[in-house]
């Protein structure tokens, strides 16, 4: 710049990235903190209003209730505001942030060039998600459009005749059964061999019996060796030796931070290693830097993005007392039936002493049979030297607004005593609660007696 050049903007925040954990972050600060500045280089509000989470569950419920791929895709498409985010735009400015469109690149702790624009700030916040992994299968990369992501595939507008997805994590479940709904060969290639593997081995079998029952034909423990084009048609080579030709791959092993093209080098960070992000949401370098959301890696969900952006608020105008951790972790997966965990998986509680674990079926109900609720599966933990619920996961119809209670339970820290003589409306699904706490209870006090 020459003499002439009006200084650059000094701003008490600048935040990278306008997703979610952004948005929660400017509502949480509500004007404290000095300036924000906001950079975004799509759109405003992040992938899940667009390009994940609205238009998943719209997809889920259309294809739920036997509509159209037509009428899915004219609904997905009002749902999403036809991609447009004007109004995830408009309300950053009403609360005072000034949104700066382009891609960022950091210069060091407290500058940032954006285009021609540089901005300085007292402290940097890296808001910039995730984004999808390719992993190493000779010749996916080749493929052209013949491979999705899954914003490709909540974005299309033509409906495969075959689809092949790779992957059977949540995403890949979520997709491979909307689509299989919607009368498209679906086929699902997963490299474990069951899923959900670090919970009750109940949920697995009984999420591949829906899939089954969809249409979906499963490939667990089975890989890709190598994937080429035939025209139109991708064909699939399978490590059993099995070929499948599709119309569609759909690439959902998982996604990763998105660092690269930052410039975080100059911060001594590398881009291709995750982020040092401290349970206060610092990360280890130079200056005021800090994470939120995906890109600080500690889970991919919207919801803890949004927690992320209460924490980072508290930290830089509150009391600095809030932690990433200090609530319980809960997430859901929204196939049918649903799937939730509360806290830690089974697996990582499996060899601790101090823990007590109780599972219940769904199907015992009387509400499951009035409403052919069909197979379902709840595990609740509790520890012994606190008595309190800790841990929670499940598989049911209806469990993914069930899991709300064993939040609070959770996070509450409430006795299991207490919770074990709670009233359960009759006949509702949360009578399966009931059962659980009893049973927790029970375990609790014959551990009592047998330690006196």
């Amino acid at each position: 710049m020459d003499g002439d050049s009006p200084p650059a903007p000094v701003f008490g925040i600048v935040v990278i990235g306008g997703g979610s954990a952004a948005e929660a972050f400017v509502r949480s600060l509500d004007g404290r903190g000095g300036a924000v500045a906001v950079i975004e280089r799509g759109r405003v509000g992040g992938e899940c209003p667009f390009v994940a989470c609205m238009p998943s569950k719209s997809f889920l419920y259309d294809a739920s209730r036997g509509r159209s791929w037509d009428e899915m895709v004219a609904r997905r498409d009002d749902v999403v505001d036809h991609l447009d985010d004007t109004e995830h735009a408009r309300d950053l400015h009403a609360r005072g942030a000034t949104l700066v469109r382009g891609a960022a690149k950091v210069l060091d702790a407290h500058t940032v060039v954006v285009g021609e624009v540089t901005l300085h700030a007292d402290h940097l916040v890296l808001a910039t998600g995730s984004e999808a992994v390719l992993p190493p299968i000779e010749g996916l990369a080749e493929i052209g459009e013949l491979r999705w992501t899954s914003v490709d595939a909540l974005t299309a507008r033509v409906q495969p005749e075959r689809l092949l997805v790779i992957g059977g994590g949540v995403i890949g479940m979520e997709l491979a059964q909307a689509f299989a709904r919607l009368g498209t060969q679906v086929v699902l290639v997963d490299d474990s061999e069951r899923a959900f593997a670090d919970l009750d081995p109940e949920v697995g079998r009984i999420i591949d019996v829906s899939l089954a029952a969809d249409g979906v034909v499963l490939r667990r423990g089975v890989g890709v060796e190598r994937v080429t084009r035939e025209g139109d048609r991708a064909r699939v080579e399978l490590s059993d030796g099995a070929t499948v030709a599709a119309d569609r791959v759909l690439v959902a092993v998982g996604k990763r931070a998105r660092t690269a093209g930052l410039g975080l080098e100059w911060l001594g960070l590398d881009p291709e290693q995750p982020l040092p992000v401290g349970v206060d949401l610092r990360v280890d370098c130079p200056g005021s830097v800090w994470a939120i959301g995906d890109v600080a890696g500690k889970g991919q969900y919207t919801h803890l993005a949004n927690h992320h952006g209460a924490v980072l608020a508290d930290q830089l105008a509150g009391g600095a007392t809030r932690r990433a951790d200090d609530v319980v972790t809960a997430a859901c997966v929204f196939t049918d039936p649903p799937v939730f965990v509360v806290g830690a998986s089974q697996a990582e509680l499996l060899d601790d002493p101090d823990v007590v674990w109780t599972a219940h079926d769904l199907a015992d109900l009387p509400r499951a049979v009035t409403d052919e609720l069909g197979e379902g599966r709840l595990a609740v933990a509790a520890r012994r030297s606190t008595g309190t619920v800790v841990a929670a996961h499940g598989i049911g119809r209806r469990f993914d607004e069930l899991v709300h209670a064993l939040v609070v339970a959770v996070d509450g820290r409430v006795p299991v005593e207490v919770l074990a003589r709670s009233m359960q409306p009759f006949p509702t699904v949360g009578e399966i609660l009931g059962q659980a706490f009893g049973a927790l209870a029970l375990a609790l006090t014959c551990e009592a007696v047998e330690t006196t």
